[in-house]
């Protein structure tokens, strides 16, 4: 890029009302098909780290991290190797010219600015899920990123799961007839919070809270568990509805959110918490009806399903691959074997290696930002319910919401 685009100017461009497709020039340099992919990492927690192995077991090499938290740099050095060098603020990270990508595993509240800051900076992008902190967000964010020449891919790996393309692929041919409910569930026994946590080094606070809706003072548990407060997250709907309600939209809906949603919720295990850690979300979409549950009070098959009722069969996914059952169920009798079933998990090094396979050939990703966008509509629509204990409808435009 020979004149450098402000970042003022990028957000104005990028979430202008009426905006088409701009298109923005590139500085990231073009990679041979053999070429290391040079990363930097923007948020070192638990998430970014476990990225940064999957990074680096494809091949990439981690050339920066960037945290505000001083325990998190020391530790993503331990795995980046002694050629990446730390940052506390991001912008510094950007203006490397030798970073090719960058993974983007920070707090929810952080998505939108650090998408725009890497877009304008020139960088591909691997956002980790949720997309974003809020549907009008996620629209700009969508803007922003087609207003770019830049790759961007969500952390949603089941759209580059072999057991879930194999699932689809049957409902695809028809097998489970008409659907006319699925059910997606999360259940965990999870520990309450604790009262207080020490922090292991310098946390810089204010960095940390950077846009949240609210000023706090310095609170550890806050800094450990933000995904169960709302200034920094959705909460668990979000979190973990975006994995799930992402695959019901792709193998139904042609990927589009519903028209309406509902959702009640309380805390019951994780005391201190404001995020709910049970609850139940129906969603209406034209031709059937989802449910969303989750606890994290009780392990009861322990993780994830989804489970999709048609009236020739039932398609049952989970980690373990999936199964099929067809109709008509019996009433009695012995178990029911499966006719069709995959054995496989869901990993996360497929996903990595499409987003690096993509940097090198410029395609779209398996999870590009319009999927990331409507893949997490879903879940803010039930949180928009939730704390309006009403029935929240999503307008024409995709962003307004009415009640």
């Amino acid at each position: 890029m020979n004149q450098k685009i402000s970042r003022r100017n990028f957000i104005a461009r990028a979430t202008g009302t009426g905006l088409g497709l701009l298109t923005a020039r590139s500085i990231g340099k073009v990679l041979g098909a053999n070429e290391r992919v040079i990363v930097g990492v923007i948020g070192a927690g638990g998430r970014g780290r476990s990225l940064m192995g999957t990074f680096k077991n494809q091949g990439a090499e981690i050339g920066g991290i960037c945290d505000v938290y001083e325990y998190h740099l020391n530790q993503a050095q331990e795995i980046a190797g002694p050629q990446a060098k730390s940052y506390r603020d991001s912008r510094e990270l950007l203006e490397r010219k030798d970073i090719d990508a960058v993974i983007i595993a920070t707090p929810d509240h952080w998505h939108r600015n650090h998408l725009i800051d890497s877009l304008s900076a020139g960088k591909d992008v691997y956002l980790e899920k949720p997309m974003s902190y809020s549907i009008k967000q996620g629209a700009e964010m969508v803007k922003a990123a087609r207003a770019s020449k830049q790759i961007v891919q969500i952390g949603m790996q089941r759209r580059s799961s072999e057991a879930v393309h194999a699932a689809k692929k049957l409902i695809d041919d028809g097998m489970l007839g008409q659907v006319a409910l699925v059910r997606a569930q999360w259940y965990w026994n999870v520990s309450p919070l604790p009262e207080t946590v020490e922090l292991k080094g310098r946390l810089d606070w204010d960095r940390f809270q950077g846009p949240a809706k609210n000023r706090r003072p310095l609170d550890a548990v806050r800094f450990h568990y933000w995904r169960n407060f709302w200034d920094y997250s959705g909460g668990h709907m979000t979190d973990q509805g975006t994995h799930l309600m992402d695959v019901i939209q792709w193998f139904l809906n042609d990927s589009k959110p519903p028209r309406a949603a509902q959702m009640h919720g309380a805390l019951y295990q994780l005391t201190g918490a404001e995020t709910p850690d049970t609850f139940c979300a129906i969603y209406e979409y034209p031709r059937f009806i989802a449910t969303w549950t989750l606890t994290y009070a009780n392990s009861f098959t322990n993780g994830w399903s989804i489970i999709f009722q048609g009236n020739k069969g039932t398609l049952e996914l989970d980690d373990r691959g999936y199964r099929f059952y067809p109709e008509p169920w019996p009433r009695r009798g012995a178990p029911v074997e499966p006719t069709h079933e995959f054995k496989g998990g869901i990993p996360t090094d497929p996903h990595v290696k499409n987003f690096l396979e993509c940097v090198k050939s410029r395609k779209e990703p398996n999870a590009p930002v319009e999927v990331g966008h409507s893949a997490v509509t879903a879940p803010h629509l039930a949180n928009m319910a939730f704390h309006k204990k009403r029935r929240a409808i999503l307008g024409r435009d995709g962003i307004t919401v009415t009640f």
